[in-house]
């Protein structure tokens, strides 16, 4: 069974839920739907520490981020809240998080209960 998880921005708080991740994974369909026919387990649900720090100079976001390799998480999806519309870009910061992630196996799928722009 593959254990993912679901990165999601911290300043989502004010309008998140986590209804719409949660519900496309346990559905398998969207960004999830790569799952289909498999036996995933969600095996977290995190969010970013904040913006204007750079996670790896961040050490809760370091804690967070070595908890998933130490738990045996083999993929990460980051929710479409880590795309800034008013930029046209992914979070600077969520996208480091996602090459310190990559770097150490885990990989990265960008998109939840929607997918990034040019996806």
């Amino acid at each position: 069974m593959k254990k993912i998880a679901i990165l999601c921005c911290l300043n989502a708080n004010d309008v998140c839920a986590g209804v719409g991740c949660l519900n496309s994974f346990y559905g398998k369909d969207k960004a999830f739907a790569c799952w289909a026919g498999q036996e995933v387990k969600l095996g977290a649900f995190l969010r970013c520490s904040h913006c204007g720090v750079p996670p790896t100079e961040d050490e809760g976001m370091i804690e967070k981020l070595e908890r998933l390799c130490r738990e045996g998480v083999e993929a990460v999806h980051v929710g479409i809240c880590a795309y800034q519309k008013d930029a046209g870009a992914v979070c600077p910061h969520m996208a480091e998080s996602a090459r310190w992630l990559e770097e150490r196996g885990i990989r990265v799928l960008w998109g939840t209960h929607s997918f990034f722009p040019g996806q």
